[in-house]
């Protein structure tokens, strides 16, 4: 297979980048914020999360246009530029090397993830009668009884959340915001407290499924 020109591939490159945070990290972190709601119990989040994002006019061109193709797209090109890359961590094992280890592998993850997670939930609200937008909270609490489902959920989550927090700490060196040595060390620690925090989101979610959810 012929290499891209360098300067498209470079413009592809920008645009992994850039669509790893918008519009797939702000969806993630709006996804997990609503999924803390599950903490006030299955009533209040098919009311006020389920079935008042479904009634959002055009909903299902917005989750085509701006939610899939761009995970797909920058789930495809992030497996590309994987494998031609190379990590040097068994080498050198310089932070930055580590860094570059983790976000491919969770990448790899985060990826698989997302689409079991829809699987189980959007799609089969749209293809098995037996699930519908009413029940789809308690439909997610009974898959999380499963011991292997809670872990992969779990891993997943933690996934997506490590991959985001580290794929902007990169997008700011890609972009030329962070340059020298100091300004990446303290993007490096916000972007470590936005995870964090997105993680603490994400534990409130599974919370409230776990105790609310049967």
């Amino acid at each position: 297979m012929n290499a891209l020109p360098l300067d498209r591939h470079f413009a592809l490159r920008k645009l992994h980048s850039l669509t790893g945070i918008i519009p797939i990290g702000v969806f993630l972190c709006f996804h997990l914020f609503e999924n803390s709601l599950a903490t006030k119990g299955s009533e209040y989040y098919t009311e006020h999360v389920v079935h008042k994002i479904g009634n959002i006019p055009y909903v299902e061109l917005l989750e085509i246009f701006f939610i899939a193709v761009p995970i797909l797209f920058h789930g495809i090109y992030g497996l590309i530029i994987w494998l031609q890359g190379r990590s040097n961590v068994l080498t050198y094992g310089y932070f930055r090397n580590w860094m570059y280890w983790v976000q491919r592998y969770t990448g790899i993850i985060a990826l698989i993830f997302i689409f079991t997670h829809v699987w189980g939930t959007r799609i089969q609200v749209l293809i098995n009668e037996a699930v519908t937008k009413d029940n789809l909270f308690h439909h997610l609490a009974t898959q999380l009884e499963n011991p292997l489902y809670l872990t992969w959920y779990i891993i997943g989550n933690l996934a997506a959340v490590i991959h985001l927090a580290n794929g902007i700490s990169l997008a700011l060196i890609t972009w030329g915001i962070t340059i020298g040595r100091r300004s990446q060390t303290i993007s490096t620690w916000v972007c470590a407290f936005i995870g964090l925090i997105l993680l603490l989101l994400s534990a409130q979610a599974l919370r409230g499924l776990l105790a609310t959810g049967v």
